[in-house]
């Protein structure tokens, strides 16, 4: 029995005009019989016919079997679910003739049986017309004349007997099922070619189902003779070959009476058809004939074109004539032209010769002039070569080597009399000898007082030629190595704010400069305790390749995470450096300057102080007695600065520069000294960030920064419009002199 909501709600189908296709879940298998149905009733109303067949509908009613609520709720769900799988095996299928361009509906029924739950619906819908698969596609052959499916035959014995069933397989129509053939009646073939036979719409079709049919009355009529075989399917020819004639034939035996009128009916169908194609075909050929006159007409259109191109062509080779003897008479001209082009030629060469050479002398004069103005501005570098590199270094003595990374060794030398600092590139980061000397050209013109002064190169050992810092590294004195003595709190914010000085000149050149190794190693100091950035750049001169991720080798084998400590954690993903690199690095170097702690853990312990509102905990004590005010202002902007996003850290210039600015400026009373109880070391403040020297004349520029009159001056006379600091552009060019500084150092010079 079917579900009570298993079937479609009942709606009035035109039984007369609807063909009803059975279609099973499997829409490949159905295919066929679809587009066997769409070809054969052209024009005709498809509607789509399937049962769901499910064990859930019993367990649902049975009292005996839904014990439970829960199971009831699952045989539900579960029966829903099916439902739903069910109504898109259909929507395909109406697709699929949507696609083809029929009328289409579905029905369905829900029932433990397919095949009672096709005679059902073909009993509440009033069926006429069913097409249905007679086996399976993979048991079709060209012998096969009958019924294979268990389904099938079902159906065909126990359909209603006003139903009329097309079983196809594979695309081919097998047999066809009548009332006449289901009621057990034997003896009349009308009702296997009647009305069933002339909705077939092809010659091809109304063949085939001769045969079948054909097939089928000898089967059902097997008491007939040869002769009379004979004598039917002598009929069916003279039939096909004179439709016209077909009522003067007489037959042999009555039971062919009813055969004779039926095939004359569809014989006359096709006669209809034949003659509608024929009107189509001779409105094809009346149109194709109008074209082929249009054509003819164009065609003698373009033959008096073609007479009049073929005049044009005589008068332009008349033309064309006349135009070559002007052009001799101009080749001569021109010859004689050339030649005095060529005494005007070499006149201005040598015009040209003399400006070039007046230029380079200029030139000359002009860097002479910018030399002697001031020595900081020049972009010269030296080149030296590997025997020179190999001597200063006492040939790479690991004596002489006073740093190592992933980026090569430092050896210090003594070069043309001059002590230097040599770093020696890794071999693995070699680029082509173009980029490297690109590379090179692009840091010798960077100079700022916080960065290690670039003197020259050795392109045969791609080695770099740096200015010697004597006083060691922030690392040293973090780490008191050396029986170095810690440094107070106010050289550490005078460290901060020039470190963050060289990193906002380092971004705003032109191109970009990204440190990217940026860690208390690297940052030197020298004598006056100025901090020096120093491996600025070298990302320039390694090839890209060996920049990514963690290929390069990390040289401190007795920590390999110390290196990755201070990068950039979308660095270390990603293997892309930003400027937010460097800003990330700066503030692990800033958590080190307040605490004087390991790297490890340190952003997490620096944080829970922070809470619990306990600073001074972590806060180094060897520095002296911490602000409590400025301390907690510094650790927040270096938490700020250790986001792993990096589009949550604060920018160099509006917001880490102006926090660490007014905290130098506070503690300007003394200077960084380095712990040392010397009474005489320079104070910072009182050195010109360009000469890195005493200032005689201090005089304030509209970047905010002091400097040395003649200094600043000679800056400005080079035609720089940009700050030294900073490098960014000057709002305008007006000194103002620092009349407290110049007092201030007046007195520390007495």
């Amino acid at each position: 029995m079917g579900s009570i909501d298993g079937i479609m709600e009942l709606k009035a189908y035109d039984v007369e005009d609807t063909i009803f296709v059975a279609v099973g879940k499997n829409v490949e298998k159905s295919k066929t019989t679809l587009f066997w149905a769409v070809q054969s009733f052209a024009g005709k109303k498809i509607c789509v016919l399937h049962v769901q067949q499910s064990d859930n509908a019993v367990s649902l009613t049975d009292p005996k079997l839904a014990v439970t609520k829960p199971k009831q709720d699952m045989f539900r769900a579960f029966h829903e679910l099916e439902k739903e799988k069910m109504h898109d095996v259909l929507n395909q299928y109406c697709l699929i003739l949507a696609l083809e361009g029929v009328r289409t509906d579905k029905v369905w029924i829900e029932m433990d049986n397919i095949e009672k739950g096709i005679v059902e619906l073909i009993a509440r819908y009033n069926i006429r017309w069913l097409v249905m698969g007679a086996a399976a596609d993979k048991y079709y052959s060209e012998k096969l004349e009958g019924i294979k499916s268990k389904k099938a035959m079902f159906v065909h014995q126990h359909a209603p007997i006003s139903c009329h069933i097309w079983f196809v397989c594979k695309g081919c129509l097998i047999y066809t099922s009548t009332n006449e053939n289901r009621d057990g009646r034997k003896d009349s073939l009308e009702a296997e070619v009647g009305l069933p036979l002339l909705l077939l719409n092809s010659e091809s079709e109304v063949k085939q189902a001769e045969h079948l049919t054909l097939g089928s009355y000898k089967q059902t009529h097997s008491s007939l003779d040869d002769d009379d075989w004979e004598e039917i399917e002598g009929f069916n020819f003279h039939c096909a070959v004179h439709s016209s004639q077909s009522s003067n034939i007489v037959l042999r035996t009555s039971k062919m009476v009813p055969f004779q009128t039926d095939k004359a009916k569809a014989l006359e169908n096709l006669c209809v058809k034949e003659m509608s194609l024929r009107k189509e075909m001779e409105g094809v050929l009346a149109r194709e004939k109008e074209e082929i006159e249009r054509t003819k007409d164009q065609c003698d259109e373009f033959m008096k074109e073609l007479q009049v191109v073929q005049e044009q062509k005589s008068a332009l080779e008349s033309h064309l004539a006349e135009s070559n003897r002007n052009v001799k008479d101009l080749e001569e001209k021109i010859i004689s032209a050339v030649e005095l082009l060529i005494s005007y030629k070499e006149r201005r060469d040598a015009a040209r010769r003399e400006y070039e050479n007046a230029i380079r002398e200029a030139n000359r004069l002009k860097k002479l002039a910018k030399v002697e103005a001031t020595s900081f501005c020049r972009s010269e570098i030296l080149e030296f070569s590997f025997m020179e590199i190999n001597e200063a270094t006492q040939q790479l003595d690991p004596s002489w080597r006073i740093g190592e990374g992933r980026y090569g060794n430092v050896y210090k030398g003594i070069l043309r009399h001059v002590h230097v600092a040599i770093k020696m590139l890794p071999s693995y980061g070699y680029q082509s000898q173009l980029d490297f000397q690109n590379g090179v050209e692009v840091l010798c013109r960077v100079r700022h007082p916080h960065l290690v002064t670039l003197i020259g190169t050795c392109l045969e050992s791609r080695s770099l030629v740096y200015e010697y810092v004597r006083n060691g590294s922030l690392e040293d004195y973090l780490e008191c190595k050396n029986k170095r003595l810690p440094l107070p709190w106010k050289s550490r914010i005078h460290v901060a704010t020039e470190i963050c000085s060289a990193l906002i000149f380092l971004h705003s050149n032109k191109p970009c400069i990204i440190h990217g190794n940026l860690k208390p190693s690297k940052i030197l100091l020298d004598a006056n305790s100025v901090s020096k950035l120093n491996d600025f750049g070298i990302s320039y001169l390694i090839s890209r390749g060996e920049r990514v991720g963690d290929t390069i080798p990390v040289s401190n084998k007795s920590n390999p995470n110390l290196t990755s400590a201070y990068a950039d954690p979308e660095y270390l993903e990603t293997g892309m450096l930003t400027p937010e690199s460097d800003v990330y690095s700066f503030g692990i170097i800033l958590l080190r300057l307040l605490t004087g702690r390991p790297v490890a853990g340190l952003v997490k312990d620096v944080k829970c102080a922070l809470e619990k509102e306990n600073l001074g905990a972590v806060l180094d004590c060897c520095s002296g007695e911490w602000p409590v005010g400025q301390a907690e202002l510094l650790a927040k902007l270096a938490l700020n600065c250790c986001e792993n996003n990096r589009l949550n850290r604060p920018d160099l210039v509006s917001e880490i520069w102006s926090v660490l600015e007014p905290l130098r400026a506070s503690c300007t009373d003394s200077g960084p000294c380095t712990g040392s109880k010397d009474l005489h070391c320079i104070p910072s403040h009182f050195v010109c960030p360009i000469f890195q020297e005493v200032m005689k004349d201090p005089q304030i520029a509209a970047d905010g920064f002091t400097y040395d009159a003649e200094a600043i001056r000679g800056w400005l006379k080079s035609g720089h419009n940009t700050s030294p600091m900073t490098n960014l552009k000057l709002a305008h060019c007006n000194l103002l002199p620092n009349h407290a500084l110049h007092q201030a150092i007046q007195e520390w010079r007495q």
